[in-house]
């Protein structure tokens, strides 16, 4: 009679060990597939000026006679930089458009806009900037009449990829 009772305890005994060691294997794998994965936070290319347009002065073509007030170009400067460190800096990238003197587009082709970069990448230290405006003598009386003391206006658009 002992010799069943052990040998029932036994298999119990074994089943328990087996279901336990189960268990466990069980809640093991179970955690090993549940993986958190963290999305990274943007960076934002952050743009800030420097210079301006000096006051009182007026851009006139290069190359014509110049008064006291004259300056032949305007120097724009920016410093560019990504908010955050990145592992590889992106491609810095600087364009104008929509150049337009007085509002018009008519004699935008005599505006020159020459942009300079200090490097052509950019990550979280500034990349200095410089823009050149200056303005192409025209052919012609009537193309220097709408051009002289206008306003020169343009957009430029920085961007890293």
């Amino acid at each position: 009679m002992k010799k069943r009772i052990l040998a029932v305890l036994l298999v119990v005994l074994l089943f328990t060990g087996t279901a336990v060691a189960f268990g466990y294997w069980d809640n093991l794998s179970q955690s090993e597939t549940d993986i958190t994965i963290g999305v990274g936070e943007g960076v934002t290319l952050s743009v800030t000026a420097q210079d301006g347009v000096p006051s009182g002065k007026v851009l006139v073509p290069d190359g014509v006679l110049m008064k006291t007030n004259d300056v032949d170009s305007v120097v724009l400067t920016y410093n560019v930089k990504l908010d955050k460190a990145v592992v590889t800096a992106p491609t810095l990238t600087v364009t104008s458009s929509n150049v337009e003197i007085n509002g018009l587009t008519t004699y935008s082709s005599l505006v020159d806009i020459d942009i300079v970069l200090g490097s052509s990448t950019v990550n979280d230290s500034d990349v200095l900037v410089t823009v050149t405006v200056t303005l192409l003598e025209p052919g012609d009386v009537t193309a220097y009449n709408a051009i002289i003391n206008q306003n020169i206006t343009f957009d430029l658009t920085f961007s890293a990829a």
